[in-house]
């Protein structure tokens, strides 16, 4: 734990770097995308760290801060639990909540109009691919890491159950975008717990209701217990989100990380939210 506590940021990065290029070149092997045009596609998200990584890193230190408070003071709901602090039963039962509140925050992104704006810049990626887990918009990092530090201020969460979760987080999120898929039975019986690339990249459908389905982060649970899962055939998944389908605009750099604001007042958003609302209550219905 000290080894992790002490080289956290670059056993983090090692570990989601290596992950990354691994998976990417496994991708140019398998994949039946030009490996010119892949890396367009590519240097295209690598940008979006360059916004990314500062607000990233910077309320990173805010997170560690939180926790170890929460360690010291012995704060959170983890300590009005009878289990032994900082055992193995302490930091699943941890993990299992705090991945219910990173479903809780998928799920606001997309039902709450003011949040869309910033979640569908990841969502319009028509090329889904590794390298989408990178794309995203600095103000949903901002959102994201804002809401983890009041998940741990309620959990209790302790440094070390945030490192080692965020392992296990980073790997199944690049796992969950990768093009390469498992083959249907078996991941008829590990999708019954966790995230799978199929199961994931049915979210990135581009037409509702599966944009608004399958919302874990690892565990597939919360979505079979509140009713967002949802199964659809893999050669049927058109990628990106039916209100932002021009290749051109969502190729465009400068235009991604400005949509957000400009579209903050357009009475689009909140009419396509309606029928949003609407096609999901039917799907479910019936």
């Amino acid at each position: 734990m000290d080894f992790l506590s002490n080289n956290d940021a670059l056993l983090q990065l090692s570990i989601y770097g290596g992950t990354l290029l691994l998976f990417w070149v496994l991708e140019v092997f398998i994949s039946s995308q030009k490996w010119n045009l892949k890396v367009l596609h590519t240097s295209l998200n690598a940008k979006f760290l360059v916004f990314v990584l500062p607000v990233q890193i910077i309320l990173s230190l805010l997170v560690f801060y939180v926790s170890s408070w929460t360690e010291v003071t012995k704060w959170g709901l983890m300590y009005f639990l009878p289990i032994k602090v900082n055992s193995i039963l302490f930091f699943i039962v941890a993990f299992i909540i705090l991945d219910f509140f990173d479903y809780m925050y998928h799920f606001m992104m997309h039902k709450t109009p003011f949040f869309w704006r910033f979640h569908q810049v990841h969502h319009s990626d028509m090329e889904v691919d590794i390298t989408t887990t990178i794309r995203e918009h600095p103000g949903e990092t901002f959102a994201r890491v804002s809401f983890s530090i009041i998940a741990i201020v309620i959990v209790g969460a302790s440094p070390w159950v945030l490192i080692v979760k965020q392992f296990i987080q980073s790997v199944s999120n690049l796992l969950s975008h990768t093009t390469l898929k498992l083959p249907d039975k078996l991941n008829n019986i590990v999708s019954l717990v966790f995230v799978t690339p199929n199961t994931h990249h049915i979210h990135h459908h581009y037409e509702l209701p599966f944009t608004d389905s399958n919302y874990g982060d690892v565990l597939t649970i919360w979505d079979r217990l509140f009713s967002t899962f949802s199964k659809m055939e893999q050669s049927e998944i058109i990628y990106g989100v039916d209100t932002h389908m021009d290749e051109l605009q969502n190729k465009d750099f400068k235009n991604l990380i400005a949509r957000p604001f400009l579209e903050t007042n357009s009475k689009d958003i909140k009419d396509v939210n309606v029928i949003q609302l609407n096609a999901t209550e039917d799907y479910y219905e019936n």
